[in-house]
């Protein structure tokens, strides 16, 4: 047994010695972002100067995340770490906060890019489950915040890396994301102010709503977060608030099921539509969310189809 162990040992002193005299891997820039949506950020800024791994894969919920030991290493070995925060990844909150105690360098975004506090809806709503204030983390869903977030990526990549230039890439990814701010504005023409009010699964639309003129009428689940369980009088709540209000959809979340909303849907006296956006995370590959940008794109264009008939 002593013999087996003492080659064993050997073995893993020669693998480590190895990687440690390979030159590539002291140049090769290490970046790991938590949410698929940050991940194609970093991706469209550093292309292929930097190695990126995305801890969250396409579907799951943000709120709802749990590490594996791999990617808890992949984290003690980054040279960056992005991170939404506002209190969005929660599952991954006691393994960021020792890495950055270890000396990673974890970036918080959200922290940055002016965050919004969650309002009140109609039905007088106002959770907050994330630990962080009253701070909305779900800033993504507004392009020109997301487009300000490039370019202080930029930044933080200058920091750990400043032989590459990073600034102007993020500059061009930036003004991607300005055109489609441009861009959603035209295609929401077509709904009136007065028609402008969402009811949605649950409290993740309200950067959407600031930047383009909408009122957040109410959410099938009440807060901030996505794990808490409404009460039937909530329910309730919401069908009065959506007849009253004459809204004539409820705008689900590609990282939920709808069951609810559906439910919710069919106690309204009329016909209420139930349509899908994509919201905590990016779509399939070959879908029409599949990026951050195509993403966007998609939400405004469902939304306009779903309002803009009124």
């Amino acid at each position: 047994m002593r013999n087996i162990a003492a080659v064993m040992i050997v073995g893993l002193m020669a693998v480590s010695a190895a990687c440690d005299s390979d030159p590539s891997n002291d140049d090769v820039v290490n970046v790991v972002a938590t949410t698929t949506i940050l991940g194609d950020v970093v991706r469209n800024v550093v292309g292929d100067a930097a190695e990126v791994e995305v801890l969250m894969p396409v579907g799951v919920d943000p709120h709802d995340f749990q590490p594996s030991s791999q990617q808890v290493a992949a984290i003690q070995r980054a040279d960056l770490v992005v991170v939404n925060g506002l209190g969005l990844e929660e599952g991954l909150l006691d393994v960021l906060d020792a890495a950055a105690s270890d000396g990673v360098r974890v970036w918080e975004v959200g922290l940055d890019i002016d965050p919004l506090s969650f309002g009140v809806t109609a039905e007088g709503d106002q959770h907050d489950d994330h630990g962080d204030g009253d701070l909305d983390p779900h800033f993504w869903l507004d392009p020109r915040r997301v487009a300000r977030a490039a370019l202080l990526l930029g930044d933080q990549l200058s920091e750990v890396a400043p032989d590459s230039d990073w600034v102007a890439a993020a500059d061009r990814y930036g003004a991607e994301l300005v055109a489609v701010d441009e861009g959603s504005i035209a295609a929401l023409s077509v709904i009136a102010s007065s028609d402008r009010k969402l009811v949605t699964n649950h409290r993740s639309f309200g950067y959407f709503a600031d930047r383009y003129g909408f009122e957040v009428v109410g959410t099938v689940i009440p807060g901030g977060a996505s794990l808490a369980n409404p009460s039937s009088a909530e329910l309730a709540s919401l069908v009065g608030a959506i007849e009253r209000e004459r809204v004539p959809a409820i705008f689900t979340e590609n990282v939920e099921p709808d069951v609810l909303a559906t439910a919710v849907a069919a106690e309204v006296g009329y016909d209420v539509a139930v349509v899908e956006l994509y919201t905590g995370s990016l779509g399939e590959p070959g879908s029409d969310g599949d990026t951050l940008i195509k993403m966007l794109e998609s939400n405004v264009a469902r939304m306009a189809e779903a309002l803009g008939t009124l």
